[in-house]
């Protein structure tokens, strides 16, 4: 066990300081009529920004390898850098895509933009737990916000419904992960990431059933998190009824967190019995596959085939860590970011076409859009090549580095299985393209950008798009530094 030394909690400054601003926000926005929104959006981003800021100074106290903190709760090392940039760039998006809601939902804006802190805080602790306690703390605190944010269109009863479905399935999840971890711990007599390899070893040799149990009741519970089939049926429902700022941020922000932890809990926690979960990550993502393509095929709304397809993109990001190497998980990271920037971009173009909340997600609202916002139209075809896979995009790259790593590490079928989906995609993302250049509307007034700010996030979401897919070797090379410390405790 690591000595424990007060100190070290300054090295939890990026998380201790975002949740100090959620609260206070949040606190704020019960006072009267509370905070207005686009000055909770500025004390949002603001937060964020400072948080970034000591994220890179905490890192930098941090020794090259990663140090372990607070009795080896958590852990500062270039993998959990890595992760913390992309969750605080996806909040800071996100928060960017919601200020028209915001303004326009009538509801308190403090409130709203606390919950958004509060759920990254609880990511970033989520990203640096080496514990399996500490991590399934950090989710929950993810989750409790969550279920609430879902739930924000508290007159809508969609909303009501996707914020219940989501807190009962969660919670059933999450109670299957906490008894995943109890056994394991009956089993090894530890939840520290830096003794649990060695321990499982030992009672994997001595044919301990309960350990067995305990990690695939606990992949099931992280398999839940990020939407992969067969523990994928909270997220349609749920994807549609939440306000659309939201559904880009569980698909983006809360979809990155849990395959951050996933890859650090198979690779530093459960290396001995890596040929036994290699099995089932390879049936779980050819299922994500096969499923959330066929069945994003018959959906006539837009955000639920966004849905089905972020249960097909959780299938693909699985390739990389069935594939169990270095290209692996550095091809998984570098998919997650691309994926989190043209997801937010898509779902950001389905609210710029909303009316009173709820629009903008039948395909038949995107008819004629080249003729009444060509340039929204651009943008949208931009991010749907880049959920097809399509160059000059970030998802190509994305998609022929997890493929190449599948097939490096000899899962041929399940690289076949990702081409051929993958065609499948093609055509429902081709329907929303088809709409938007070839049919005509009955509706001819321009779409407004009304608001420069919706504007300048998409337009950032775009341009990173296509350099990821023009320029991938800086990020590559990020994602290769970041892997080494994953990768080099397992091999």
């Amino acid at each position: 066990m690591t000595p424990f030394a007060p100190q070290e909690f300054l090295l939890l400054l990026p998380e201790i300081a975002l949740a100090v601003c959620g609260m206070a926000l949040l606190v704020l926005g019960s006072i009267g009529r509370g905070v207005k929104g686009r000055a909770a959006a500025v004390g949002s981003l603001i937060a964020l920004a400072v948080t970034t800021a000591l994220v890179f100074w905490a890192q930098g106290q941090a020794p090259a390898g990663g140090q372990p903190i607070l009795a080896g709760m958590f852990v500062l090392d270039a993998y959990a850098f890595f992760w913390k940039i992309v969750l605080l760039l996806a909040t800071a998006l996100t928060i960017l895509l919601s200020v028209r809601f915001v303004e326009e939902g009538g509801y308190r804006a403090a409130e709203y933009y606390s919950l958004i802190l509060l759920a990254t805080t609880g990511m970033l602790f989520m990203v640096s737990g080496f514990n399996l306690l500490s991590i399934w703390i950090s989710l929950e605190l993810m989750a409790l916000s969550s279920y609430i944010l879902v739930g924000y269109f508290k007159h809508e009863t969609r909303s009501n419904e996707a914020a219940l479905k989501y807190f009962v399935l969660g919670a059933l999840s999450s109670g299957i992960l906490l008894y995943g971890i109890s056994l394991i711990y009956g089993a090894t007599r530890t939840l520290a990431l830096t003794e649990l390899p060695q321990r499982l070893a030992v009672v994997t040799a001595e044919g301990n059933i309960l350990v067995g149990v305990g990690w695939i009741l606990l992949a099931v519970g992280l398999f839940f998190k990020i939407a992969a089939v067969p523990f994928h049926v909270w997220t349609p429902d749920v994807y549609v009824g939440a306000p659309t700022p939201v559904t880009g941020y569980l698909a983006a922000a809360s979809k990155a967190a849990a395959v951050a932890i996933l890859i650090r809990i198979f690779f530093q926690g459960l290396g001995p019995v890596v040929i036994d979960w290699q099995v089932i990550v390879a049936a779980v993502a050819s299922l994500s596959m096969i499923w959330g393509n066929i069945a994003a095929l018959t959906q006539t709304n837009v955000k639920r085939m966004l849905a089905y397809s972020s249960i097909a993109h959780a299938g693909y990001i699985l390739m990389g860590v069935l594939a169990a190497s270095e290209t692996g998980l550095w091809a998984s990271m570098f998919y997650v970011l691309a994926y989190s920037l043209f997801t937010l971009g898509a779902f950001g173009t389905v609210i710029l076409l909303e009316r009173r909340e709820y629009a903008g997600e039948t395909l038949d609202d995107y008819a004629g859009l080249a003729q009444r916002a060509p340039v929204l139209a651009a943008l949208m075809l931009v991010f749907l090549l880049a959920l097809t896979g399509i160059p000059p995009t970030g998802g190509f790259f994305g998609k022929v580095y997890l493929f190449a790593a599948a097939l490096e590490a000899g899962w041929t079928w399940v690289a076949v299985i990702g081409v051929l989906t993958s065609a499948i995609s093609l055509y429902y993302y081709m329907g929303i393209v088809v709409q938007m250049y070839f049919k005509d509307s009955e509706n001819s007034t321009p779409v407004p950008m009304r608001n420069p700010v919706l504007g300048a996030a998409l337009m950032f979401c775009a341009l990173a798009t296509v350099l990821l897919g023009i320029l991938p070797g800086f990020l590559v090379n990020f994602a290769k530094a970041s892997v080494l410390p994953v990768v080099w405790s397992m091999f």
